[in-house]
């Protein structure tokens, strides 16, 4: 029988299907009718709303969103992560796009999509089949995604269209872009509304993969925590590229926090109780499990590109550890390297490290057709130093690996071992993690001493809240600087460490106003590294992002060629 997850999947193509003949697709032969569906009743049953609503969710699970293109691509060049890959299909990486470039234009594509669906069932949801709280409960599931939506566009477009009632035809399409704090004003009125009228993860009614409602005031905080930061091009000077007061987000972030702290359900199991408890964590998402406790919402993804549909993930794959040849392996391209600065950034005895940096990889002979694993952990600017956070396999004996370097066909375990997943050569099912229990405790401590800009000091329940993630990593309580701006680098540096290839750092950056800063630093960790070679094509890739980045173009992306030229509202950004 198909599990659930995969049977929810299976339903949102179905419901994509159906998306396109409710927006009015036109017909390419004069055929009758296959089905009765029409937009105006079709939003009647409990059956089909849940369809459409997976129909919405699926939008994020496909390779131009959060199957590897928005959260791998489009995120790298940062002191996180960077491609080590010069060919022109990883441009985006290295800040090489334009405003054609795939990576542009399909995130844009498929967030509104997303969002004219949710207009699509709003406007069409009949609430004389539902009682009122299970109407608002529908309503409260697609908000969330549409807040989830319009708040990535505007982090990386700035000023978007608002669009809150369904497209029916071409003149929909010409609306004039909306400041950016309006764009943020919209995402909490959907948050808010979903906050209110979503289930709790520990319902019994709660299906895992569904926003929830301590989800809701995750990103409720997430949100007031950008705006309260630096807003890109908001003003010629850059001194003016605040909102008015923005301190007052930073209020409201810690209250978004402190409600799902002290509603005291959702946690992280503590190193005093599990040793492995980080590393374990992450087994869920290799494993299908969910972790209600500590993840709080993911993207679900299902390995079902044999059953012919195209809604998968490629975490591990693209952004796995090296492992290519015969067609019987966890494949991992290792497109992506983990940075020498992240390497940098933690202590030895840091548990974080040797999961998050996975420093082996298993390099295949066409010649003999033997496999040999090598251990380059203590090699930072080695063209594999693969991101272990999402890895499909590990050495069956690491100590073997350490110690003798290199092993010929040494053997492994696959950890993502899910049937129909863990030998498939391009997809897996690993999900995706969107918020954690760790991120609503640094953003606590953020929200407290007011960003990079406040003014306040650490407070008690500030180094708490760090100091509950840093245990979990085996780290003994910080006991360093509590004043504001010693404090603040410290938590710039604990995201890196904690949250790291989980889709936040670059926007962490730019509303920061660091992305140039942590650039430079970046350089300089890779050309004083004891490895560094001037002439070796490998390194000089890494470097590119911070030789490429021009602050006046790529603190936000351009509006995507294909939008400006429909929508005669919509006028490119200079200088692009």
């Amino acid at each position: 029988m198909m599990n659930t997850k995969r049977f929810r999947v299976v339903v949102a193509i179905m419901a994509l299907l159906i998306a396109c003949i409710s927006a009015g697709c036109k017909k390419f032969l004069d055929l009758d009718p296959l089905s009765t569906w029409r937009d105006e009743t079709f939003y009647s049953s409990a059956s089909e709303v849940e369809m459409a609503l997976a129909g919405i969710y699926s939008g994020m699970a496909n390779d131009d969103m959060y199957g590897y293109k928005f959260n791998v691509v489009l995120e790298s060049g940062t002191d996180e992560m960077y491609t080590n890959s010069s060919a022109a299909n990883w441009g985006a990486a290295r800040y090489a796009y334009t405003s054609s470039s795939d990576e542009v234009q399909n995130i844009w594509l498929h967030f509104y999509s997303m969002i004219n669906l949710v207009n699509q069932l709003e406007k069409n949801l009949d609430p004389e089949m539902f009682s009122e709280e299970q109407t608002n409960r529908y309503l409260a599931k697609a908000r969330f995604m549409r807040a989830f939506a319009y708040f990535n566009l505007a982090n990386w477009f700035g000023p978007v269209p608002i669009r809150l009632k369904p497209s029916s035809n071409q003149d929909d399409n010409h609306v004039a872009p909306s400041a950016v704090l309006e764009v943020y004003q919209q995402v909490e009125r959907d948050y808010l509304f979903a906050a209110e009228h979503l289930l709790h993860a520990n319902s019994p009614d709660y299906v895992p993969g569904e926003p929830n409602k301590m989800a809701a005031h995750g990103m409720l905080a997430r949100l007031y925590l950008r705006m309260g930061g630096f807003q890109p091009y908001l003003a010629e000077n850059e001194a003016d590229c605040y909102f008015d007061n923005p301190q007052q987000y930073f209020e409201k972030a810690r209250q978004q926090c402190e409600i799902i702290i002290q509603d005291g359900w959702h946690h992280i199991v503590p190193y005093a109780t599990d040793p492995q408890s980080y590393r374990n964590h992450f087994m869920n998402y290799l494993q299908n499990r969910y972790d209600l406790r500590e993840s709080l919402y993911e993207v679900s993804f299902g390995n079902l590109i044999e059953m012919g549909l195209n809604v998968h993930g490629r975490m591990g794959n693209i952004n796995g550890v090296e492992f290519v040849g015969t067609s019987d392996i966890p494949r991992g391209f290792a497109n992506v390297n983990a940075s020498v600065a992240l390497y940098n950034r933690y202590a030895s005895e840091d548990t974080r490290l040797a999961w998050n940096i996975a420093g082996y990889r298993n390099n295949y002979s066409s010649g003999n057709q033997r496999y040999t694993m090598s251990y380059i952990f203590d090699r930072p600017l080695h063209q594999e130093f693969a991101i272990g956070k999402y890895r499909r396999w590990e050495p069956t004996d690491m100590e073997a690996l350490r110690t003798q370097r290199s092993i010929v066909d040494a053997p492994y375990t696959i950890l993502n071992n899910v049937t129909g997943s863990a030998t498939d050569p391009n997809y897996t099912s690993i999900n995706f993690p969107l918020l954690r229990y760790s991120d609503i405790l640094l953003m606590h401590a953020e929200a407290i001493i007011g960003g990079r800009f406040g003014t306040a000091d650490a407070s008690p329940e500030a180094v708490n809240s760090l100091n509950i993630v840093r245990e979990r990593a085996g780290l003994e309580p910080y006991i360093g600087n509590t004043q504001h701006d010693a404090f603040f680098n410290e938590l710039v540096d604990e995201r890196l460490r904690e949250l790291c290839f989980e889709g936040l750092r670059k926007q962490d950056l730019v509303r920061w106003n660091l992305v140039r800063e942590k650039l430079d630093q970046l350089d300089e960790a890779i050309r004083f590294n004891s490895f560094y070679v001037e002439t070796d094509a490998f390194h000089q890739t890494y470097r590119e992002p911070g030789l490429t980045f021009d602050r006046n173009r790529h603190m936000l992306l351009p509006y995507p060629l294909q939008e400006v030229t429909i929508n005669t509202e919509l006028d490119q950004r200079f200088p692009w």
